[in-house]
């Protein structure tokens, strides 16, 4: 990851993630011709991408551990 990428927020590099990996990519389809096979790929390359986001971000969660009641109170800090 580049210092730059370091120096984003976690949801200024979500926002980047979600453009690249879902909203282009639908973009794509909803202005060019397709099949309905490259249709049926497409979309199922964005599954694909959103699942892996969600199994990163779960199991992030789990190297982080539980949170202790005072650190829910304090919404995790």
């Amino acid at each position: 990851m580049s210092e730059q990428e370091k120096a984003k927020s976690f949801m200024q590099r979500l926002d980047d993630w979600t453009q690249v990996n879902i909203i282009d990519p639908l973009l794509e389809i909803a202005f060019e011709e397709f099949t309905g096979d490259e249709l049926t790929e497409r979309g199922l390359r964005i599954k694909a991408a959103v699942r892996q986001k969600m199994l990163e971000s779960y199991r992030n969660g789990q190297q982080a551990g539980p949170r202790t009641a005072k650190q829910a109170e304090r919404g995790g800090r």
